[in-house]
C-alpha cells in the first residue's frame, strides 16, 4: 500500500456513495414523487457508479484492498439496483425481493471490507462500510416485506449515510495524522 498523502481513492468512493444513498433515500421517504422512479436509476447510472468504478480500478493499481472491495460492491450495487429501477414500473414500496437479497449479499460484502478496512488500522473507512451494511440489510428488508415503515427506515438510513459518506471523504482527504483513512 502506498503512504502517499491524498492520494487513496477513499473519498471519491464515499462521495460516489453520498450522491447514490441521497436521491434513493429521498424516494424512500417520499420526498421525491412516484414519477422520479426512473430519474433516480438514472442518476446513480450517469454519477455514482462510474464515480465508484473509478474508485475501484485505481484502488486496485494502489494495492489497498479495503478500498477496492468496498467500492466494487458498491460499484456493482448501484449499478444493479438502478438498472432494476429504470427497468421496473414505480410500485410497492421498497426494491423486489430479487434485489433485496441483493442486497443483503452486498451488505456480506462490507462486512468483509470493513473486516479488511479493520486489520488495515482504517477507522473511518470501518465506519462508513459498516454504516452500508445497516442500509443494505434495511433496504433488503424493505424488498421483502413491502411495508412503508422499513422502506421509510431505509430510506432515513441513507439520508445518515450520505452523512457519514461525506464526513468520511472529508476526513480521509486530509493529510493530517487524525485522518487514518
Amino acid at each position: 500500500m502506498r503512504d502517499d498523502p491524498g492520494a487513496t481513492p477513499l473519498p471519491l468512493t464515499f462521495v460516489g456513495l453520498a450522491l447514490a444513498t441521497t436521491v434513493y433515500a429521498g424516494f424512500e421517504t417520499q420526498i421525491l414523487p412516484t414519477a422520479d422512479f426512473h430519474t433516480v436509476g438514472w442518476l446513480v447510472v450517469a454519477v455514482p457508479v462510474p464515480t465508484q468504478f473509478l474508485a475501484a480500478a485505481w484502488a486496485v493499481v494502489r494495492g489497498e484492498r479495503a478500498p477496492a472491495l468496498a467500492s466494487s460492491v458498491l460499484t456493482a450495487t448501484w449499478l444493479a439496483i438502478a438498472l432494476a429501477t429504470i427497468t421496473s414500473p414505480a410500485g410497492a414500496p421498497g426494491p423486489t425481493k430479487a434485489e433485496g437479497l441483493l442486497l443483503f449479499v452486498s451488505a456480506a460484502g462490507m462486512v468483509v471490507a470493513a473486516a479488511t478496512a479493520i486489520a488495515e488500522g482504517r477507522r473511518v473507512a470501518t465506519a462508513v462500510m459498516l454504516t452500508t451494511t445497516a442500509r443494505f440489510v434495511l433496504t433488503g428488508v424493505s424488498g421483502f416485506t413491502h411495508v412503508q415503515s422499513w422502506t421509510t427506515a431505509a430510506g432515513v438510513v441513507g439520508f445518515v449515510l450520505a452523512a457519514v459518506a461525506l464526513a468520511g471523504a472529508f476526513l480521509v482527504g486530509q493529510p493530517s495524522a487524525l485522518s487514518r483513512s
